[in-house]
């Protein structure tokens, strides 16, 4: 069974297209797949997006200016207490 070489050939060439379109086909149905994805979580982000700014928020928390408790001191209430009892002690030493 002597076959030429340019059978030889053809089959080799119809093996090869026979394994590259098929996998060809199905990596671009793929990619189109994941893009067609990501195009629509786009949209939905951007309407959330779009709808969170026009709700109107509260704040959570009244605005202080920086730095400051609404004590006014600048310190933190533990540091501010210390530095009160330092001064007393101070005070009481003759």
């Amino acid at each position: 069974m002597d076959m030429s070489w340019q059978t030889t050939f053809a089959l080799a060439c119809a093996a090869l297209f026979a394994a590259i379109v098929p996998g060809t086909l199905g990596y671009t149905t793929a990619r189109l797949e994941t893009a067609d994805r990501q195009r629509a979580e786009l949209v939905r982000l951007r309407a959330e997006i779009q709808s969170s700014r026009q709700t109107p928020q509260q704040p959570t928390e009244p605005c202080t200016s920086a730095g400051t408790t609404t004590s006014g001191s600048s310190l933190p209430s533990h540091q501010s207490s210390q530095s009160s009892e330092l001064s007393e002690s101070d005070e009481s030493t003759p």
